[in-house]
């Protein structure tokens, strides 16, 4: 029992730095609790989590839902392989989309515009270094703006007469 204490005592002073009560809570529990929350610790390197919202990955010929999270770096989408549409969708289809599990770093983010998905101002497309773009749809206008907001100050460039801003 000391040894378990031990280790619980190790990790909390090592791995959890900024979390809120509930983990604290979690900590306490049973072995598997800590073991849960080390893994997350270890998916997340990139630092807490600011935002979480159920997303749609807007694609050529795909739609996927699934969990956009912002941290303080990074954005990632991982898809609900779960959802009955996704089942239906072709591997050959699926093979030609990128960012189902994708992670997009901040610095590499040029610009954010705001978009309409099914007529609605829902979407947002972030537009990459790399030249590429990717577009997501959200619950409501409410989401869109706690998104835009977790994100990083980017504009489209001085040439464009346009400062940097939200």
């Amino acid at each position: 029992e000391e040894d378990v204490v031990k280790s619980k005592k190790t990790f909390r002073s090592q791995a959890v730095v900024n979390q809120n009560a509930e983990t604290e809570l979690m900590l306490e529990g049973d072995d598997d609790a800590v073991s849960l929350l080390q893994e997350k610790e270890i998916d997340n390197l990139a630092g807490p989590v600011v935002l979480s919202t159920p997303a749609q990955l807007i694609a050529p010929v795909v739609v996927a839902k699934g969990t956009l999270s912002i941290t303080t770096t990074e954005i990632y989408f991982e898809v609900d392989e779960d959802d009955l549409p996704f089942k239906k969708i072709d591997p050959k289809v699926l093979a030609y989309t990128e960012g189902l599990h994708g992670k997009w770093m901040f610095s590499e983010i040029r610009a954010v515009f705001s978009r309409r998905y099914l007529l609605q101002n829902t979407a947002l497309e972030v537009f990459m270094a790399n030249r590429t773009s990717v577009m997501f749809n959200f619950p409501d206008q409410a989401t869109v703006k706690k998104v835009v907001y977790s994100l990083p100050r980017v504009g489209v460039g001085t040439s464009y007469g346009l400062p940097q801003a939200r």
